[in-house]
């Protein structure tokens, strides 16, 4: 008998299909071995590749920790014994839980903080080895805690219930009593913000593995979509045990009280053996039966995990890709907006958003619109990490224009860097009053003086083509930013710098100006402490402390101004909004004429302008 052609491409088709399905129930049954845990600010997760622990750092970015992902049970076969192999994993997961732990937390050290007396003497006489000694001597303390939580005490109160009843009600009011302590333990333990924060990390762990096991993208949008509540958690492990318990317990009798906590802690290894086999034919089994049993602890879970926000899910996203090598792809724009919009509202910074998309934008060297008309669009590595660097910093309040060392005032693009004010909009109206008295095509000199960056003198020279600015200030940072703004304005020719005490190398040169405007440091001295860290921990005191009441600049320049500002001269000031009718009595009494006190926007005294007499 002979086959035509057309059945040769039947049999193929079946065999295809076949083949097919029997890769992807492969693929289901690997994916179904995914396991991990929530740690601080972080998952841990165990795949097919390697066992990978993805922690959301203090800097907004994700670090990943790998290590070997063979189970004890597969380094020792003689261990992976049905019924046995249950209480040898659950002592190797809870080493690997607390290794993770504390690689979590390590990012949360104060690197200033100096070890423990133990701890040194653990590294001098074991080295290296310290780390695993402190991590047993915690399992210990933890095993302890636990069997006097859950196992002395709830047998010792169900010892009071001993009055003639049978030794199985005896089990069952104790079992009844421990799962009270520990519903109990666990709604406590959940108002903690940390512990909250784990519970949310938990739940991100659980929503990540079951859209890996929907055979779904790793997207947040998909994670988001699953149940945070998996038949396979711990969660459910834990009532499995007490489920477990009660029934072999029964069977044990009611002795004395030693002799019971006894018998509960020589039948660990059978009671978790016992539930470790029950966990996992509940993770691979859909039957009604199985839902039964499982249903008390995916309730349970309802205390031990919470809803995710989309940056925890990033970190679970990242771990499980970690741990089952799956390669990640460069970030997208819209991810790291997002990302770093998170770190930085975190620290209480209200233009978070704005700000990340400045950063991200200095980065790739696109402007916002970009951004936003661009989301899908990927971003190298390479830039990523450059793009967190920054909002490292700006999460630690450093202002943006510092970090990106531009600022726009009057239209213009300066350099700034710290150790120069940078230039306020605020500024921008004693740059306007002064414009109005100098005529388009009229030559002046102008003295810009404690010029930071130089932003009031050259905005002048700017917009007046026929004047000359001298700009003065005192330090060293102020001459190199203004140096550089003078040159990116090509401005050389009629804008210089003069290192100078406020006025006193314009007097031993006999210089003489049309106008003097100055923006002084005017903060009272005791009210430093209290302006915003933006500004108090970066920008220059020398440029924001005006003495005990804020107005020694004020005096002295008024006071040297005589010397070289012309007669019908201007002198021009910008002032705190409290300081102008003081300002202007200063003026007054060096003869000066025509004061205004000029206010803001917000209706503050900004500006005080007057004419020597």
């Amino acid at each position: 008998m002979t086959l035509n052609m057309n059945h040769y491409v039947v049999i193929a088709i079946i065999n295809t299909k076949k083949n097919n399905i029997r890769e992807e129930v492969i693929l289901l049954m690997r994916r179904c071995n995914v396991g991990g845990q929530a740690v601080i600010e972080g998952v841990m997760m165990r795949g097919s590749k390697s066992l990978a622990t993805a922690v959301r750092t203090p800097k907004g970015n994700i670090e990943i920790d790998f290590k070997d992902n063979r189970q004890i049970t597969k380094k020792y076969p003689i261990l992976n014994i049905p019924f046995v192999r249950g209480f040898f994993i659950l002592i190797e997961s809870m080493k690997v839980g607390m290794q993770s732990l504390n690689y979590s937390a390590s990012f949360l050290e104060d690197e200033s903080e100096e070890p423990s007396k133990l701890e040194k003497w653990l590294e001098n006489k074991l080295g290296q080895k310290a780390n695993d000694v402190l991590i047993a001597i915690t399992m210990f303390i933890s095993f302890i805690f636990s069997i006097g939580l859950f196992v002395a005490l709830p047998t010792g109160i169900a010892s009071f219930f001993n009055t003639g009843i049978s030794s199985v009600m005896l089990n069952l009011i104790e079992a009844f009593i421990r799962i009270i302590i520990l519903l109990l333990y666990m709604f406590l333990i959940s108002k903690l913000d940390d512990i909250y924060r784990v519970f949310q990390y938990h739940g991100a762990e659980h929503k990540t593995i079951f859209c890996y096991e929907a055979m779904e993208e790793l997207t947040v949008e998909n994670v988001k979509k699953q149940s945070r509540l998996h038949p396979r958690c711990g969660t459910n492990f834990l009532f499995l045990i007490m489920f477990v318990s009660i029934i072999i317990f029964s069977f044990t009798g009611w002795g004395g009280i030693i002799e019971r906590l006894a018998i509960r802690i020589i039948f660990i290894p059978v009671v978790t053996g016992i539930s470790y086999e029950l966990i996992k034919w509940l993770g691979k089994n859909d039957s009604i039966l199985s839902k039964i049993i499982a249903y008390p602890g995916l309730k349970l879970q309802l205390l031990t995990t919470k809803e995710p926000d989309d940056s925890q899910i990033e970190v679970a996203i990242a771990s499980l890709k970690a741990a089952e090598g799956i390669k990640d792809p460069d970030k997208k724009i819209e991810e790291l907006i997002n990302t770093g919009t998170f770190t930085l509202k975190e620290k209480g910074i209200d233009t978070a958003r704005l700000d990340a998309e400045l950063l991200l934008g200095s980065i790739i060297e696109k402007n916002r619109v970009y951004l936003i008309t661009h989301k899908e669009e990927e971003v190298s590595i390479e830039n990523v990490e450059k793009y967190f660097y920054l909002i490292e910093k700006r999460r630690n309040k450093m202002p943006v224009k510092y970090i990106l060392k531009r600022c726009e005032f009057m239209g213009i693009d300066f350099y700034v860097e710290e150790g120069v004010l940078i230039p306020r909009d605020d500024t921008e109206i004693l740059v306007e009053e002064v414009l109005k008295n100098i005529e388009e095509n009229e030559e002046k000199q102008i003295c810009d003086l404690c010029c930071g960056s130089g932003a009031i003198g050259i905005s002048l020279a700017r917009f007046r083509q026929n004047i000359k600015v001298d700009l003065i200030d005192y330090y060293p940072i102020p001459e190199k930013v203004s140096s550089i703004n003078i040159k990116k304005n090509n401005l050389e020719n009629r804008v210089s710098f003069i290192k100078s005490d406020l006025l006193q190398r314009s007097i031993e040169n006999q210089k003489i100006y049309d106008i003097i405007v100055s923006n002084p440091p005017y903060i009272e001295e005791e009210e430093i402490d209290n302006l915003m860290d933006d500004v108090k921990n970066y920008e220059p005191h020398t440029a924001l402390n005006g003495g005990f009441d804020g107005l020694d600049f004020y005096r002295k320049i008024i006071d040297q101004s005589k010397y070289v500002l012309k007669q019908n001269g201007i002198l021009a000031f910008e002032i705190g909004y409290n300081q102008g009718e003081t300002v202007k009595l200063f003026m007054e009494e060096h003869n000066f004429k025509d004061i205004k006190v000029i206010k803001d926007f917000a209706s503050f005294d900004r500006v005080v302008f007057g004419i020597k007499g």
